[in-house]
């Protein structure tokens, strides 16, 4: 951390103070923070993996073809862990593998509760007590009721996160 004095004119007090909705007079010290530190930065999406829970998972007795198929999910999740356009035939495709193999093997995985089918919406979601993409709270309304509703607390799989507000 750097720390500086600065000399500033009537001037630019005065807009400092404007700025910061407050008198002149009440402005008696300003405080500016310089690191050379830089922040990270990421190329491409990513997700937060809950180390306890993928350990869990790594135990299941699941199929090889389950297993390839949840990596395959998490490059494919949006924010919220909803699988957008989802269909087992896409999985298929994309994963080269036979369609009654992906069929079984999603059936695996709502049974185990890794994948979440919503009754509300309908929509399918990846249990975020896995991992979820992106950072919650910088999600919008929309992504946060996604979230809320990927989550599924199980005998295997420990609540990983707790949902709070931020009064303003």
């Amino acid at each position: 951390m750097i720390n500086t004095n600065v000399i500033l004119t009537r001037e630019q007090k005065s807009a400092i103070a404007e700025a910061l909705d407050v008198s002149l007079d009440d402005l008696e010290e300003l405080r500016i923070k310089a690191s050379n530190k830089r922040k990270t930065s990421f190329k491409d999406d990513f997700s937060m993996i809950f180390k306890t829970n993928i350990g869990t998972l790594a135990k299941m007795k699941l199929t090889p073809t389950s297993f390839r198929i949840i990596i395959y999910l998490f490059s494919i999740i949006d924010y919220g862990n909803i699988l957008v356009n989802f269909s087992q035939s896409r999985v298929a495709k994309d994963l080269g593998l036979q369609k009654s193999n992906v069929s079984r093997a999603f059936k695996e995985l709502f049974e185990k509760k890794i994948l979440i089918r919503n009754a509300e919406d309908d929509h399918v979601y990846l249990n975020s007590n896995l991992c979820v993409k992106g950072i919650p709270h910088k999600f919008n309304e929309e992504q946060m009721g996604k979230f809320k509703r990927s989550k599924a607390e199980t005998e295997d799989f420990d609540n990983s996160f707790s949902f709070y507000s931020v009064r303003k």
